[in-house]
């Protein structure tokens, strides 16, 4: 992208924000610091039960965003204090590639919008099969440096079974946001080229089989990056209710089948990024993986580069290297 066409995306974009209500908002401050490479800011994603967060949503320094898509479901009911935000807000095209996250600046700007502080604690939760848009933005809380995230483990469907819905809306002004660019956590096309030619490093696939396998026709070109191991982020959580992690034994003997341990090098990768942030989160913070990072340009972007080769059909699962075929 050039610098031409980052700033103007980087107007329309703020000025959407600013002129979305139908009253003038107040002024908000975002500084940003350098993309960090080194030394980044340590973030911690865990899980909280239902009944921890209706004990402490509306607690001093805890914010609990609802990242459910359809806004009308924050309308019948949602957590005291919640905030709406659904996931799709923090992403928008970019370089002729659909779904891409925006730049920190602008995702910065609308946490900020949403009365966010750096030091919150963040709670997030979703429903149905959309936990994938609650893990998504935890990823991108780490990314730009918030310290504690939070996923509601069992999501809405585990919360309103048997706490408080309400239905007013959360009093907050805009805050002032010091947000970072930590890209340890983060993999680029080039990383992802550069992994295609060692055996260091293991990428996995978080999209279902069939996707995997290229049987399902959905992109320009089906099928998955050569060498890379297929792990379904269904496989990591209950069958009965997507937003409810399975424990950590099982999680661990997922990946012990396959031969993944935690001195490897791993990339995670699936359509558009948000199936693999929840196995990024699986990996690193619930099971301690050291070396994770997401790559969000996902298969959207790798499948439409017609010199980069792929593979279809089921793979080598046991493998746990990469390497061209």
């Amino acid at each position: 992208m050039t610098k031409k066409n980052y700033f103007i995306r980087l107007l329309i974009v703020v000025s959407s924000i600013t002129t979305l209500g139908l009253i003038s908002q107040p002024a908000i401050s975002v500084t940003y610091a350098a993309p960090a490479k080194r030394n980044a800011p340590q973030t911690r994603i865990t899980l909280v039960s239902p009944e921890w967060v209706a004990i402490h949503a509306t607690d001093k320094g805890v914010r609990v965003l609802d990242t459910r898509p359809n806004v009308y479901d924050y309308f019948v009911g949602h957590v005291p204090g919640a905030i709406h935000l659904a996931d799709a807000t923090l992403r928008a095209p970019a370089d002729g590639l659909p779904a891409q996250y925006l730049e920190v600046e602008m995702m910065g700007k609308l946490l900020a919008r949403a009365g966010i502080k750096m030091t919150d604690r963040i709670v997030l939760y979703s429903d149905d099969v959309d936990v994938l848009g609650a893990t998504m933005i935890a990823y991108l809380l780490e990314r730009l440096g918030f310290a504690d995230v939070m996923l509601m483990d069992g999501g809405w469907s585990g919360y309103k079974a048997s706490q408080q819905l309400v239905q007013d809306y959360p009093a907050f002004a805009a805050s002032d946001l010091n947000v970072s660019d930590n890209q340890t956590v983060r993999a680029t096309l080039k990383d992802i080229k550069a992994a295609l030619n060692s055996n260091g490093v293991t990428i996995v696939d978080a999209r279902p089989a069939k996707v995997y396998r290229g049987e399902s026709n959905i992109w320009v070109r089906n099928g998955h990056i050569p060498g890379a191991i297929n792990i379904e982020w269904r496989k990591l959580t209950d069958p009965n209710n997507a937003h409810k992690f399975k424990g950590l034994d099982e999680l661990r003997k997922v990946y012990e089948e396959i031969g993944l341990h935690k001195d490897r090098d791993i990339i995670v990768y699936c359509g558009t990024s948000r199936e693999a942030s929840l196995e990024y989160i699986v990996l690193k913070h619930l099971l301690g993986f050291s070396k994770v990072r997401l790559y969000e340009g996902s298969w959207a972007e790798y499948a439409v580069h017609p010199e980069l080769n792929i593979e279809t059909g089921a793979g080598a699962v046991q493998k746990t290297s990469v390497s061209r075929p």
